[in-house]
């Protein structure tokens, strides 16, 4: 299983968000790339990293910023946030980005949607709201069975979901572990937990439950588990 730390990119700072709502932000860094840095020599080696204006705007906003992390990091990296077309994706991809996360674009565009099997480094962002997907920034509810859209991304050689409780996001109350059971029952893609993990004993969890890879964020940011005791369950 592989640690994904968070970061999310808004105004050119580091912020996490409660439950993805714009109104609740905390700053937890003003220089990003100088925060990946310390996090590096703690040891962290994977990242997740999510431009909260690009998922806003439709399109890049922190490039730049991205650029300069990944540059920092020789582990596996991924990006989310506005990436609604193959030329996002191509920009991406020639930064050096492993996973590119598209969620609102594909689940609403079947077309879209069908075009990625061109793609090896897509990761379908799955954000689920009492089992229901959403897109557009978790506000807009997607008339689609989660079964269908996994039979899909399966067929047309998705690279991992990533499969968000948005009820738990931010919130520390712990992942949503009947939900990933349930999607890693409707598909042998792997799959990366995102969402609610608040101390060691999640992680320890998840590792069981042979998730693909698990995305710490504010439990990080908070002191409530440290990169080294996160290591030791990474693979």
């Amino acid at each position: 299983m592989k640690a994904l730390f968070a970061m999310d990119l808004m105004g050119g700072k580091a912020v996490r968000l409660k439950k993805g709502d714009f109104e609740k932000v905390t700053v937890y860094s003003d220089d990003p790339v100088a925060k990946i840095e310390e996090m590096v020599r703690l040891g962290a080696r994977d990242f997740h990293i999510i431009d909260l204006d690009g998922a806003r705007t439709g399109e890049p906003v922190h490039g730049g910023i991205i650029k300069e992390i990944r540059e920092k990091v020789d582990g596996y990296m991924e990006v989310g946030g506005g990436i609604r077309d193959e030329e996002t994706i191509k920009f991406y991809s020639e930064r050096g980005i492993d996973g590119i996360i598209v969620g609102t674009r594909a689940l609403e565009d079947e077309v879209f949607f069908e075009g990625l099997s061109k793609f090896r480094n897509v990761v379908l962002g799955l954000d689920l709201l009492a089992g229901k997907p959403m897109s557009r920034g978790w506000k807009s509810a997607v008339d689609r069975d989660v079964g269908a859209i996994l039979e899909t991304a399966g067929r047309i050689g998705i690279m991992a979901v990533l499969c968000t409780s948005i009820e738990r996001d931010g919130m520390l109350t712990g992942p949503d572990f009947e939900g990933l059971r349930k999607i890693s029952e409707m598909t042998t893609l792997p799959v990366i937990a995102s969402g609610g993990v608040s101390n060691i004993d999640d992680i320890r969890r998840l590792k069981e439950t042979d998730v693909w890879a698990a995305i710490i964020g504010k439990a990080f940011y908070e002191g409530f588990i440290g990169i080294g005791e996160a290591m030791e369950y990474a693979d």
